[in-house]
């Protein structure tokens, strides 16, 4: 939960006050009738207090204020739990500008721009290109390139990605567009605002720019009208929250199509004041989808998801889709944790990035024996781990958490994982140890699948959710569905069903021709086809091979 999110969502206005605490949302307080505004809340912890003393004097933390409210009370977005194997290292560039800078300045103009504006930016030439620096904190981060004679694009390479013209930017509102020109534009306009760096469809700025965006109060988007441009909207307000988000439809295509046709700042301003907040994503009609199911007609791949690692199961599965869960269940020992691991590294040698939460086991042996299995090595040399976890750490981020977890704390650092780092695959094993309250384990259990689909619709990705057998079922038994073990709504919410089942040796002495380990798919709800996957286990190195 975050902070501004949860005042919003009670109708208060507020104003900010850099105190010496940090940051503080200043209002009425909701306890007393206060109307001088003697009520602060912390916008760094939730911290809260009322200075009417004799009248009211109410104080506590953000969980109190939540609970004095009347609503259950929720974790901040905090998340110290949540574990990046290895910082990412970036380069720092040290190129900025040359002193002829003619051209880039004829070629800016040429758009509209006045020279002052050029200057501000800091704006530099280079072999036919013009430079646009990428400043932070006041250091130089990166370097992007627009050819003058062709619409080319290029940066310096390992970067960190941030937004263009973010030290010019304070105060309660932030502007963000889709191009370093269309920036330029609307700060000619006297709206100083920022640019995306990169197209559309890369956000990795969300994350490097996290702290810095949850300092504005407001957020105005100015995309491009064309499809690419409002398609990004979409993912865009689903991480930086809808609360505070609004899209402004400007007269032309952007703002510096704005610029160059003579549109005047009054009209900019009047499309801010207008802009839209964001109705309900679900709300839409039917003729809204018409494009959408023209598509999966024309091209029924798209129905398809990321494979998997085997040949067998892609048959069967066509891939993890977006917007569903896979429930793995089997006895202990059959298998299923390993399988998991193999996704889990096709997942990331194919740079998707991935958050598990290895409740069974704490994350240092869980990172053991995926290394175990990357290296195909049972004790490989210490270089060799370390370049390994280096590379993981790319992709791949840890819950940090070795035993129980509770629901609420589960959701709230998963969701996290995806809003900041747009993290997409979710790992949960197990269920059965996600802490319930005790009232009624079957309700919870339903709401904790229903609750883990949804996180995967709202961030189009994909969930693994591991579900123990019920008692009573035998290491020798053929597993089926209806064998998961709690509410028959675990697998009845399910998208997949994948039971793995590793036959004993008795049963491989009367069936020779049985695999060491099985795969069944005892659901597909896309295609409804079921079957198994046959599999060969190297106790050494911890790997399953597809036969």
């Amino acid at each position: 939960m975050d902070i501004r999110e949860y005042m919003h969502t009670k109708g208060w206005t507020w104003r900010e006050e850099n105190r010496p605490k940090g940051l503080t949302a200043i209002l009425n307080c909701p306890f007393c009738g206060d109307t001088e505004k003697k009520f602060a809340v912390s916008l760094v912890d939730g911290a809260f207090n009322c200075l009417h003393k004799n009248n009211c004097g109410r104080t506590g933390s953000f969980w109190d204020l939540q609970k004095m409210l009347g609503d259950k009370p929720v974790k901040l977005d905090n998340n110290n739990f949540i574990k990046q194997l290895r910082p990412i290292k970036y380069d720092r560039t040290k190129i900025h500008s040359e002193p002829k800078i003619d051209p880039a300045i004829g070629y800016l103009k040429s758009r509209g721009l006045a020279e002052e504006t050029i200057k501000k930016f800091r704006i530099g030439f280079k072999d036919g290109a013009i430079m646009f620096p990428y400043f932070k904190d006041g250091e130089l981060l990166q370097v992007k390139y627009r050819s003058i004679s062709e619409k080319k694009f290029w940066k310096e390479k390992n970067c960190e990605t941030s937004l263009f013209n973010h030290d010019n930017c304070v105060g309660e509102a932030l502007a963000i567009t889709e191009g370093e020109i269309d920036c330029m534009s609307l700060t000619q306009y006297g709206i100083p605002a920022t640019s995306i760096p990169s197209g559309v469809s890369d956000l990795t700025w969300i994350e490097n720019e996290w702290e810095y965006i949850n300092g504005f109060k407001k957020i105005y988007i100015f995309m491009d009208s064309d499809p690419a441009g409002q398609k990004a909207v979409t993912e865009i307000v689903n991480r930086l929250g809808a609360w505070r988000c609004y899209s402004v439809i400007l007269p032309h295509k952007d703002a510096n199509a704005c610029l160059m046709a003579g549109i005047s700042p009054e009209i900019i301003l009047e499309a801010i004041s207008g802009a839209k907040e964001f109705d309900p994503l679900i709300l839409l009609k039917a003729s809204d989808f018409r494009d959408e199911v023209n598509e999966l007609f024309e091209h029924p791949e798209r129905l398809y998801g990321i494979q998997t690692p085997w040949e067998g199961l892609n048959k069967i599965l066509k891939g993890w889709r977006d917007g569903e869960i896979t429930i793995w269940s089997g006895r202990s020992g059959s298998g299923k944790s390993t399988l998991l691991n193999e996704v889990v590294i096709y997942l990331l040698k194919h740079q998707h990035k991935t958050i598990i939460a290895s409740l069974e086991m704490p994350a240092k042996r869980y990172l053991r024996w995926m290394v175990m299995s990357i290296c195909q090595a049972f004790k490989p040399e210490r270089e060799k781990v370390e370049s390994t976890l280096d590379w993981l750490g790319k992709n791949l981020y840890v819950v940090n958490v070795a035993g129980s977890i509770s629901a609420p704390e589960l959701l709230n650092v998963l969701e996290f994982a995806a809003r900041k780092y747009g993290v997409k695959n979710f790992i949960v094993d197990s269920l059965l140890k996600v802490l319930l309250k005790g009232v009624d384990d079957l309700k919870e259990q339903k709401e904790i699948v229903t609750n883990l689909i949804s996180l995967a619709v709202k961030y189009s990705g994909h969930v693994h959710l591991v579900a123990h057998p019920r008692k009573g079922f035998k290491d020798n038994d053929k597993p089926d569905k209806v064998d998961v073990s709690g509410s028959g709504d675990i697998t009845n919410l399910a998208h997949n069903v994948l039971i793995v089942w590793r036959p004993d040796e008795e049963e491989k002495e009367k069936h020779p021709e049985l695999a060491d380990n099985i795969l069944f798919v005892k659901k597909n709800r896309e295609f409804g086809t079921e079957g198994h996957v046959n599999f060969l286990f190297n106790s050494e190195t911890k790997n399953l091979t597809e036969l």
